[in-house]
């Protein structure tokens, strides 16, 4: 008996010796600090400011609490434009009236809206030499852009006896009236993209025969790879497309009478 017990202990005792030690499990390795970073570019264009002529004649002298008729029969007005002549009238001093029988006629002699050549906006020397931006001044040194004139022009006539007291025209370009570079921007993302390579690796190594064969013989876990990440660029100022220089003309026209209007001298 005591034989076998002597037996079986040694068959322990040669079973614990053969047990092969396991190397420790791996960790997933912390992720990178990413970065994130907006960048601008911007294009430029040669810019006409408003055209103004204004001239008023000595015969009348134009008075506050004078009353105005708008005579806007050769135009159409909208209801919001109307309104805000009627303000910048009573501003000055004037009084409007809806009937004829006033001191005054305001006759809005033309309103027009044209579209001409397109305005070239070319593009600003960078100030960063990203080579995305690189790339941008290769293929899109510069931008031609849809280009609306708007024209404007009224007179004042002194109803009792017809004379001309007061007559003023102006124009724009919407370019001259935006009076902004174009300006675009682009995000750059850093991303990790062999996230789930390291990820599988650990846990492969993490298997016990794994650890058996990695027993003393350590091994390397890949490194993240960080890759950037580009946006398309993205305008964030100016208008450029027909459709949004056509959505500035009811501004153009506003800034245009607000200019005549206040050229016009009330007493």
């Amino acid at each position: 008996m005591r034989g076998i017990i002597s037996c079986l202990a040694l068959i322990g005792l040669t079973g614990c010796t053969m047990t092969q030690p396991l190397a420790p499990k791996l960790s997933v390795p912390s992720k990178p600090l990413l970065q994130k970073s907006i960048y601008q570019i911007s294009y430029t264009a040669e810019l006409e400011s408003a055209r103004i002529k204004s001239v008023q004649l000595p015969a009348h002298v134009v008075k506050r609490q004078d009353t105005v008729y708008i005579d806007s029969s050769k135009v159409t007005l909208t209801d919001a434009f109307r309104a805000s002549l009627i303000n910048m009238l009573k501003e000055k001093g004037l009084q409007v009236d809806s009937q004829e029988n006033t001191d005054y006629r305001l006759v809005i002699q033309q309103m027009d809206l044209s579209y001409g050549r397109d305005k070239v906006y070319v593009l600003n020397k960078p100030s960063n030499s990203h080579p995305y931006i690189a790339k941008i001044s290769q293929t899109n040194p510069s931008k031609q852009c849809s280009n609306i004139t708007a024209s404007l022009s009224m007179r004042l006539t002194h109803n009792d006896s017809a004379d001309v007291v007061w007559f003023a025209k102006s124009s724009v370009d919407s370019a001259g009236f935006q009076g902004i570079p174009l300006q675009y921007s682009f995000t750059e993302t850093e991303k990790v993209i062999n996230e789930q390579e390291v990820i599988t690796f650990v846990a492969e190594q993490n298997t016990e025969q794994a650890r058996k064969d990695r027993y003393q013989e350590p091994v390397t876990i890949p490194q993240y790879v960080v890759q950037p990440n580009i946006t398309p660029l993205i305008k964030v100022a100016g208008a450029c497309e027909k459709t949004e220089v056509s959505e500035l003309t009811p501004k153009m026209m506003l800034t245009l009478t607000h200019n005549l209007i206040d050229k016009l001298n009330v007493q």
